[in-house]
């Protein structure tokens, strides 16, 4: 299945890696954020030593499927088959078909989504990173609203190759190893039944179906993996295993959100000094 790429603009710029200060506690709190940005997560990657064989075969953090609320399975199967079998796989599946918030209308959803959107305390324009930060912080809003809520991850199947997942905004480029965001079951107004939909206001106006979520930041060649978690999961199952709270991130969610709000009021400041408003002829 062929997906248009979505996200091309013209003179953006890439923002410096956020890096921390000096402190041993900032240090180590770079080390164990999830970063999503490509680079920042190779040099770290290298960091540890050179590319070796694991000793053991990495841990399994599936579960069995109950489909209890929704037909997850169906769901996984069909995106797989419409991505292209040959370029994409389910890695890990967590149980979310038991739904922890009510299934909305399209037009409740885009509501929601709308009040995601418009909350300043997230930095949705900062695309380079942040966006395990972006998307627990949007599910803790959607189960305060009583709305279902999961998370999606899409990553590459290689972190130290060429391919990568991207994006654009006018003010920065992003590629990433791996991003995430809330996933959401909505009645379908033209199935009647439930179907998942991406909440992520860094990439569109409206809710995504999966398919084109991916395929906005996907250029459908290189390999890649999908995660379909629970809400507590903060980063990548495969970086750091599974969460067992959803509070247990929260405190780090709203430093980085606050982070990168920061950072980002300052990129806009530059952009708009070096990009004036053109004044209209007479």
């Amino acid at each position: 299945m062929q997906i248009t790429s979505q996200l091309k603009s013209q003179g953006v710029t890439r923002p410096a890696t956020s890096k921390p200060a000096n402190a041993e506690g900032s240090r180590d709190r770079f080390e164990s954020t999830p970063h999503a940005d490509f680079d920042t997560n190779l040099a770290k990657l290298l960091r540890k030593g050179p590319i070796t064989e694991p000793a053991a075969p990495p841990p399994i953090w599936s579960e069995p499927i109950s489909n209890t609320d929704v037909d997850q399975s169906s769901f996984q199967q069909q995106l797989i088959e419409d991505l292209g079998p040959q370029f994409a796989r389910m890695q890990f599946t967590q149980d979310a078909s038991k739904l922890n918030g009510m299934v909305p209308t399209q037009s409740q959803l885009q509501a929601e989504f709308n009040r995601l959107k418009a909350d300043p305390s997230i930095p949705f324009e900062y695309i380079y990173d942040g966006c395990y930060a972006r998307a627990h912080i949007m599910c803790e809003t959607m189960g305060k609203d009583n709305v279902n809520n999961a998370k999606m991850f899409v990553m590459v199947e290689n972190p130290y190759g060429s391919g990568k997942l991207t994006a654009e905004n006018k003010y920065m480029k992003a590629r990433w190893w791996y991003h995430v965001a809330p996933m959401v079951y909505a009645i379908d107004e033209k199935s009647k039944k439930p179907e998942p939909f991406i909440m992520d206001p860094s990439m569109a106006d409206r809710p995504l179906r999966p398919q084109e979520w991916i395929g906005a930041m996907w250029d459908e060649k290189t390999p890649i993996k999908v995660d379909i978690t629970r809400n507590p999961q903060y980063g990548p199952l495969e970086s750091g295993g599974p969460n067992q709270t959803f509070e247990e991130s929260l405190p780090h969610a709203r430093e980085t959100c606050a982070e990168y709000s920061a950072e980002l009021e300052k990129i806009k400041q530059e952009h708009d000094q070096s990009n004036p408003p053109q004044s209209k002829a007479a």
